[in-house]
């Protein structure tokens, strides 16, 4: 499976909010163009908003992917066995639910210490060949950095105090979406102002984390209407007590971190080779 699979799996991807209500969508590409800008932090942002979301097994995945197709070429034999060590213990105490938080944090990190290659990238997904040439660099055993708990946790999910939560997504916004390459990757949710503004509940249930937070106070999901319903005042005021996030009270500004602003300017295949191939 190439990482191309992974930009556009299927002719339709269902709108899906996370937890801090990005499109699952716009997270995916966001992540993927801050590994390809060598951005750590911000990676690592979108990394933890796809794996806190409830989405760790993609969001593990898509690293391994990413590894796989664009940087193991360059990458010595020690470096690919320790990346495919780190995920594969990841993912056999994951199917024991117990997971370690701080392994896809490792994995992204040490990404970084290598190059990438984007020319099996280019052919299989825009059907284009170029021949990129890049200078390896030299197999020289580098530093790697083993995450803790403490390296992660201003990724972990924010909970505000009781009928604080409209605050939230002033506090944890630190980057916007990427929109540049929406009409490139094939984008299918670009439009998605009225859902994140009149139903963000909704959409927000099919992030695992969400549901969880709505089975836990017996909501109903009706899809013909796009509404949640709770089976008494008592914990509809609780649970909108702690996850109201009010998206419809938000500025501007806030709004467009993740629903953008309608005006971005879309890049082509051209720019994406002069950004990223050089």
């Amino acid at each position: 499976m190439y990482i191309y699979l992974y930009i556009k799996m299927e002719e339709y991807t269902p709108l899906i909010f996370t937890r801090y209500l990005y499109s699952k969508e716009d997270v995916t590409h966001s992540l993927f163009i801050s590994i390809l800008n060598k951005n750590k932090d911000e990676a690592l942002f979108w990394a933890y908003e796809l794996y806190y979301s409830g989405f760790e097994l993609d969001a593990m995945n898509f690293v391994l992917h990413i590894f796989n197709h664009i940087y193991e070429k360059y990458c010595p034999a020690h470096f690919t066995q320790f990346m495919n060590n780190q995920y594969h213990t990841w993912y056999e105490n994951y199917e024991k639910s117990v997971v370690n938080d701080t392994v896809l944090g490792t994995m992204i990190w040490n990404l970084f210490q290598y190059d990438y290659d984007l020319t099996q990238f280019i052919d299989d997904y825009f059907q284009i060949k170029r021949n990129i040439l890049r200078t390896p660099k030299s197999n020289k055993r580098r530093l790697r950095l083993i995450m803790n708990e403490h390296d992660i946790e201003k990724y972990k999910t924010f909970i505000a105090e009781p009928h604080q939560s409209w605050l939230i997504l002033k506090r944890v916004y630190k980057y916007s979406a990427h929109k540049e390459y929406n009409e490139l990757f094939k984008t299918t949710n670009k439009d998605f102002k009225q859902e994140y503004l009149e139903h963000w509940l909704y959409y927000a249930s099919f992030s695992p984390i969400w549901l969880k937070r709505l089975t836990e106070y017996a909501a109903v999901i009706h899809h013909e209407t796009k509404t949640i319903s709770f089976p008494d005042e008592d914990k509809e005021e609780l649970f909108y007590s702690l996850y109201n996030y009010e998206t419809d009270e938000q500025s501007t500004e806030i709004c467009e971190k993740s629903i953008g602003n309608g005006n971005e300017i879309q890049l082509s295949i051209d720019d994406f080779i002069t950004q990223f191939c050089k």
